[in-house]
C-alpha cells in the first residue's frame, strides 16, 4: 500500500470512527439522560434538550476529527506530507485523540447542563428521580 493510498484509507477510517465514537456514547447515555429531564417538569425544556444531546455528541466528535491539519512547518506540499509513513500514523493517532478529548468535553458540558436543570428546574410533585413513591 503506498502512502498516498494509506492517507486516504486512513483519513476516512478515522472519520468513520469517529461518528462512531460519538454515536456509541450517545447511546450510552441516551437512557440516563432522559430520566434525569423526565425528573423535571419542563416538558418544552425537556425536549429541547432531548433533540439537542445526539448533536452535542456528535458534532464535537467529528469536530475534533476536522481539527487536527496535516500540513506543518516542514511539511507545506502534498508531496512532503506523503514521504513519510511515520507521519501519517502520527496525525492518525493525533486525530483519534482529538476526537476522544473533544468527545469528554462534550460530556462534561451535559454533566454542566443536567447540573443547572436539576438545581433551577422544578421538580415533579408526583416523582422523583428515582422513580414513582409508593
Amino acid at each position: 500500500m503506498t502512502n498516498e493510498q494509506y492517507l486516504t484509507t486512513s483519513y476516512f477510517m478515522c472519520a468513520a470512527l469517529s461518528a462512531v465514537l460519538g454515536t456509541l456514547v450517545y447511546f450510552f447515555l441516551q437512557r440516563s439522560f432522559g430520566k434525569v429531564l423526565d425528573a423535571t417538569s419542563g416538558k418544552r425544556l425537556s425536549s429541547v434538550l432531548k433533540r439537542l444531546f445526539p448533536c452535542g455528541l456528535l458534532f464535537p466528535a467529528l469536530l475534533g476529527f476536522v481539527s487536527i491539519s496535516y500540513r506543518g512547518c516542514e511539511r507545506t506540499t502534498y508531496e512532503q506530507i506523503l514521504q513519510s509513513r511515520k507521519y501519517l500514523v502520527e496525525k492518525n493517532q493525533e486525530q483519534i485523540s482529538s476526537v476522544l478529548l473533544t468527545i469528554l468535553i462534550a460530556v462534561l458540558f451535559w454533566d454542566v447542563v443536567l447540573f443547572f436543570v436539576l438545581k433551577y428546574a422544578p421538580k415533579r410533585a408526583d416523582e422523583s428521580i428515582t422513580g414513582p413513591s409508593a
